[in-house]
């Protein structure tokens, strides 16, 4: 077992033993299992096919999802170390299950229905199927998986290594192209050969030397509390785009060129100052329906991303 593997399998050990977590152990959010982001409604604005991007994004869907429109040269960005662990989790899950129980391992919150939560979540049956597939795409994962399984209760390991922000199944389906049936049927194959990079740090202190034609920052963007450290993440971020490169700098909830600005608000949503200050850049906004959409109106809530441009 390598040095990185062994120190993330004890703090995650840790974690699930409900050890205070201090700095040795690393201070990282929790990941998503699944997107919260509405995927579909903005990966088309962006040239993915024989193109390379970079993502954040610890539950994999932002990578998943551009595998299936053709992008074949990616890198993973994220604080959490344990995201390459669970992404080749739920690849190897993909390729060996149908999709009922792909979604039977690995959903948890409102699942099979609305305020009903799915206590075989990582079902232990279920995980020995794929560990075969989840060996030969990377053993470190496996070893991980199974330590952790084995240790303690599937369901001990979802709480304290996962976030419970996770959308139903209806929203899912919405966000995240490849739970359609048939691309479903379709990316198992394109999976198993496509090998992402993995970088574990903080994007503000890891160098990275590649440069991309892509590059999302998902919401990171909210979490930045200073128009300063927006500036300063994108004039990062855009510094790694190849010419004609687009940076997806925020996700923007319920947000529209004409939704006024509340002094409640994260600063990335301050649109007139974001310009202001991104004037170095071509900035645009573009929107679609929301993920807090209702089914009964999709068209009341949409979210937008704010798209940068090297000028």
């Amino acid at each position: 077992m390598n040095d990185e593997l062994a120190r993330n399998l004890n703090n995650a050990l840790l974690r699930c033993s409900n050890y205070y977590v201090d700095e040795k152990c690393g201070r990282f959010n929790k990941m998503y299992p699944f997107t919260t982001e509405n995927i579909s409604g903005y990966i088309d604005y962006f040239p993915l096919k024989d193109h390379s991007l970079l993502t954040v994004g610890s539950s994999g869907d932002q990578v998943i999802n551009a595998i299936d429109k053709g992008c074949t040269d990616i890198t993973l960005l994220d604080i959490n170390p344990y995201s390459r662990y669970y992404y080749y989790l739920k690849v190897a899950s993909l390729i060996i299950m149908n999709i009922d129980d792909f979604r039977l391992f690995l959903r948890f919150v409102d699942y099979p229905k609305k305020f009903q939560d799915n206590y075989n979540v990582f079902n232990k049956e279920l995980f020995n199927k794929v560990t075969n597939e989840l060996k030969f795409l990377d053993n470190d994962s496996y070893i991980f998986w199974n330590k952790l399984f084995s240790n303690f209760d599937p369901l001990l390991v979802r709480e304290e290594l996962f976030s419970k922000d996770e959308s139903d199944d209806k929203s899912l389906n919405l966000f995240n192209s490849y739970l359609n049936s048939t691309n479903y049927k379709e990316l198992k194959d394109k999976l198993e050969y496509i090998k992402p990079k993995f970088i574990t740090g903080d994007l503000f202190l890891t160098e990275i030397k590649q440069k991309y034609d892509n590059i999302w920052l998902s919401s990171i963007g909210p979490f930045l509390r200073s128009f300063e450290k927006i500036k300063e993440m994108t004039d990062k971020m855009a510094s790694l785009l190849n010419d004609n490169g687009l940076l997806l700098i925020s996700y923007l909830y319920a947000t529209t060129k004409v939704t006024p600005y509340e002094s409640d608000y994260s600063l990335i949503y301050d649109l007139e100052k974001i310009y202001a200050l991104l004037s170095d850049y071509q900035v645009e906004l573009k929107t679609f329906l929301g993920v807090n959409f209702n089914s009964w109106n999709p068209k009341i809530i949409q979210d937008s991303i704010l798209l940068c441009r090297k000028k």
